[in-house]
């Protein structure tokens, strides 16, 4: 086994593997997969070759210490280089203090990195939402414990990888470390770009929301605090009076935030606010996102990068704050808006035209395709060659 990826159970994960299956040596690659009990499997077992299936206990207080550590570690010490697809509690346990000539590489998320600094993640409001009550207050020292753990596999990493030269750059500030920066994108997109142009028609009519001229706002990409969606409610909830309906994807995240904006959404907007609950196919989720006049992403830090590439594509006007490093990445040739112009955009004082679409569009073509990525990860791997007979 020359290379060993830890993923968690979910949809990238499995567009991933697809990829490199597809596209290297399959020999080559071991994939291992961490899921929880009592959660529903995105991944099927049967469907990939070298997969293999770890199920843990979602349970803090019986998870420390399992066998199925040691039979992981085993399985590291056959490795020349490890792949961290994100960076949980659990794997820096079966991490820290490992000892084998496998190199350590580690893909930032974004989450794994941010809520470990101390930025800014959650405006006011949000921020009041959010739980504080016991079952909070022990995660929080969960947590507090783990970080020092995290410290030592950080400091031992041989490369660190982001789409994004900041983010880098935050980890480089705030840990110590050896780690080489590779400052490029990685993942496949998930999304077929022609599958997206191919025209689907539905008789559901619950998925046409275009109804009655409504301008359709996108709120967010997921059911984490870190979208601000309060926050971001609240400030449209001034502007009533246009004809607009809110979107808002709740597929994830926690049941209990989850719940909560639902409530807030109703209250403040009544029936114009639809809450995304489930996850949707692909075509009916593509075909909703055709029908968005403005999408809406008010976090802090970068997030929610896949729905965006799909708009950007899409050619649809996005509105983000400057805070995220994604914005700054985008504005480099991507028409794309801060958060500051979302009244004139609403209002129709900011024009996106056609010309910042289709410019959109082709942009999104050249850097998010299948191929770009593809080549991205042939150069690591390339790279990683080099450095060893180096």
């Amino acid at each position: 086994m020359k290379y060993l990826h830890f993923m968690g159970d979910q949809f990238y994960s499995g567009e991933f593997i697809e990829k490199i299956q597809s596209n290297f040596n399959v020999l080559e690659h071991q994939f291992i997969i961490f899921n929880y009990k009592n959660k529903k499997l995105h991944l099927n077992p049967e469907k990939y070759q070298n997969v293999k299936f770890f199920t843990f206990s979602g349970n803090i207080l019986i998870s420390f210490f399992t066998i199925k550590d040691i039979k992981i570690r085993k399985l590291m010490k056959q490795a020349d280089y490890i792949f961290i697809h994100y960076l949980t509690e659990k794997l820096s346990r079966i991490l820290f203090k490992f000892r084998g000539k496998a190199k350590i590489i580690w893909i930032m998320w974004g989450a794994d990195l941010y809520e470990y600094i101390p930025l800014k993640l959650y405006d006011r409001h949000t921020s009041g939402k959010l739980d504080f009550g016991l079952k909070s207050m022990l995660k929080r020292i969960y947590y507090s414990f783990h970080y020092e753990i995290r410290k030592a596999v950080l400091k031992n990493l041989d490369y660190v990888i982001s789409l994004y030269k900041g983010d880098i750059k935050l980890f480089k500030k705030y840990f110590k470390n050896k780690a080489e920066g590779y400052p490029h994108g990685i993942y496949m997109n998930p999304v077929d770009f022609e599958k997206i142009d191919k025209e689907v028609n539905f008789t559901d009519e619950k998925f046409n929301f275009k109804k009655k001229g409504y301008k359709l706002l996108l709120l967010g990409n997921s059911g984490t605090p870190t979208n601000n969606h309060l926050d971001i409610m609240i400030r449209l909830s001034k502007m009533k009076e246009q004809n607009f309906k809110i979107i808002c994807p709740l597929s994830y995240g926690s049941p209990i935030y989850i719940k909560k904006i639902v409530k807030d959404g109703k209250k403040l907007f009544g029936d114009r606010f639809v809450a995304l609950l489930e996850f949707l196919s692909p075509d009916i989720y593509y075909y909703i996102l055709k029908q968005i006049d403005l999408a809406i992403m008010y976090h802090n830090r970068q997030q929610g990068t896949g729905n965006i590439q799909i708009l950007v594509y899409l050619g649809k006007p996005i509105c983000m704050k400057k805070t995220s490093i994604f914005f700054h990445l985008l504005n480099k040739g991507v028409s794309v808006f801060p958060t500051q112009d979302l009244e004139k955009l609403i209002l129709n004082e900011i024009e996106f035209t056609d010309d910042m679409s289709k410019n959109n569009k082709r942009i999104a073509s050249q850097y998010f395709s299948e191929k770009s990525m593809i080549s991205s990860v042939e150069n690591l791997l390339n790279l990683l060659a080099a450095k060893d007979i180096g």
